[in-house]
């Protein structure tokens, strides 16, 4: 899936052109940045696809399993909300 939507991934990046993208889980955010580095190690901070900011959090489906996480994305929502209020 990957590999055959990955073309028309960048058609819609070039269309839209964002100033973010938010990845909810590591086999997006890897998927986008094209590494195999844990969501751990990516989460917290902001990462740079093409003059794109990436911000990297836990998915929904993890959260449920792991409740003790949701601090964490929060923390990731809140700085998304300041890149938006400096915007």
């Amino acid at each position: 899936e990957r590999s055959n939507c990955r073309e028309y991934l960048e058609r819609q990046l070039d269309a839209i052109r964002p100033e973010f993208v938010c990845c909810l889980g590591a086999t997006a955010v890897q998927a986008l940045l094209q590494t195999t580095q844990p969501l751990g190690r990516l989460r917290g901070r902001f990462h740079e696809y093409r003059g794109i900011r990436v911000l990297a959090t836990y998915h929904p489906a993890y959260l449920l399993r792991n409740p003790a996480q949701k601090s964490k994305v929060w923390q990731d929502l809140k700085a998304l909300h300041r890149l938006l209020n400096d915007a």
